[in-house]
């Protein structure tokens, strides 16, 4: 069945690769004009990493040659069933979700929270989660969504993410207490992005060269319920084709693990490192785990977004917020 999607979505890439044209040639232009997105990614990319002249005309390019692929993988490709997730060499889902059940006794109880960046079309990395589920291996998984004022936009946002087989849990007042009914009657599991600037609050942690707050409150939550934390990142291959990676996250909450004898690195939390904390000094004990595992995320997803600089949304204020004015001290 995957073989006949890829050659499906091969044959289809060719016959819209004149469409592909023309939208490329059209983002070229707007790398060009000092439009707001624009504007934002040249400083990101400068300041960030330090990129100058052409190249950041190439990677912005990009950037927004991926919104148009998730067009396509959204209206076209989704509605056939034809979008595929595949896996990164030397990465087993399967093996990860075994180690879990090994290492963590508690995973009899309780799901993952899997945390991610914006890096290429999301909604696709919950394909091989998906396959897990139906075939019993796996608890039925949520993704959170923050609700559009405009009624079609959430039905379109529902219609994406439940057509995999997710549910959505919107980002209201009711949020929490909805997570908490369904972490404990149904072992549910939850996909959150992690990458988003907070309005206000937040854990200001050292990303790209400067300080940028990271949402904490959704992960903190799950960790507070003992769920076990792991970190996904992914790049586009082709228009509906992406490649997956995960790692297990720290989970400093989990105080019962088992060590497992040659454990693979997707399992070993020992090789993750910390990202630079502001004010690390200063956070409250009951706020150490979350933490160490978001500015463990935060080191992690760094180091992926730099192996495929196009495949994150540069053009995104995400250090618009000054840690001095703005951090709390937990």
């Amino acid at each position: 069945m995957k073989i006949f999607k890829l050659i499906t979505l091969l044959l289809l890439n060719f016959l819209f690769l004149p469409i592909y044209f023309v939208f490329y040639i059209l983002c070229i232009l707007a790398t060009f004009i000092p439009i707001f997105p624009t504007k934002v990614a040249k400083r990101n990319l400068k300041e960030q990493l330090g990129y100058r002249g052409l190249k950041i005309h190439f990677i912005i390019s990009k950037v927004y040659m991926g919104y148009v692929f998730y067009f396509f993988e959204a209206f076209v490709f989704e509605v056939l069933r034809l979008n595929l997730c595949h896996l990164q060499n030397g990465f087993n889902y399967k093996e990860l979700l075994n180690g879990i059940h090994q290492k963590y006794p508690i995973s009899k109880e309780r799901g993952i929270v899997y945390i991610l960046s914006h890096m290429a079309n999301v909604e696709m990395y919950s394909l091989p989660v998906m396959e897990q589920f139906s075939k019993g291996n796996h608890s039925k998984v949520y993704a959170l969504a923050q609700p559009s004022k405009v009624k079609w936009i959430n039905k379109l946002l529902i219609w994406y993410r439940v057509r995999p087989g997710m549910g959505v849990l919107w980002t209201d007042k009711s949020l929490f207490s909805r997570m908490e009914q369904v972490i404990t009657q149904e072992k549910a599991s939850f996909c959150m992005l992690v990458d988003q600037k907070p309005k206000t609050g937040g854990l200001f942690i050292h990303f790209f060269k400067k300080y940028a707050a990271f949402p904490v409150s959704g992960l903190r939550m799950c960790m507070n319920n003992n769920m076990i934390v792991v970190y996904a990142s992914a790049y586009r291959v082709l228009p509906g084709i992406v490649k997956m990676k995960m790692q297990c996250g720290k989970n400093p909450h989990l105080k019962e693990k088992k060590f497992l004898e040659k454990e693979p690195s997707f399992l070993n939390t020992e090789i993750l490192s910390e990202a630079d904390l502001y004010h690390k000094n200063h956070i409250k004990e009951r706020e150490k785990d979350v933490s160490t595992e978001m500015s463990s995320f935060v080191n992690w997803i760094e180091n992926e977004i730099k192996s495929h600089p196009a495949q994150w949304c540069w053009d995104y204020k995400k250090w618009s917020r000054d840690p001095i004015e703005n951090s709390k001290v937990f």
